[in-house]
């Protein structure tokens, strides 16, 4: 058996060299696609500010028309509810009568009492 010495064997890289260029067509073509899409993004963010700015300014407005206490949609909310209200109320009052109704008209009888009569002969007479 022999040993190799693994420094022999080794061999040195001084100066490394490159095998791969660079095609330049596509490295052009790369950096318009990165052009491209940096200015999409900022079209798409100025797109966006804009319509939070429109927002903003319809909530302005929508709060300074406020002033008034009933507006249409609170006034429809509350008779909403109140007719919710009272056709619980009619229903229950209704199911109250039915109920009533019955045990007035009702006659009470009393239950006659149970007799219970031997069918033979009296054995202890």
């Amino acid at each position: 058996m022999s040993e190799v010495n693994p420094d022999t064997t080794a061999v040195p890289v001084t100066n490394p060299v490159k095998t791969h260029v660079k095609d330049p067509r596509r490295v052009e073509a790369w950096r318009r696609l990165a052009k491209i899409s940096k200015e999409a993004k900022a079209r798409k963010k100025a797109r966006l500010e804009t319509i939070k700015e429109e927002e903003q300014n319809v909530l302005i407005e929508e709060s300074e028309n406020d002033g008034s206490i009933a507006t249409l949609e609170r006034v429809g909310l509350v008779v909403g509810i109140a007719v919710g209200l009272g056709s619980l109320y009619f229903m229950w009052h209704s199911s109250q009568e039915k109920d009533e109704k019955p045990e007035e008209n009702r006659i009470v009888e009393e239950p006659e009492p149970v007799v219970i009569t031997p069918e033979g002969p009296d054995l202890f007479d």
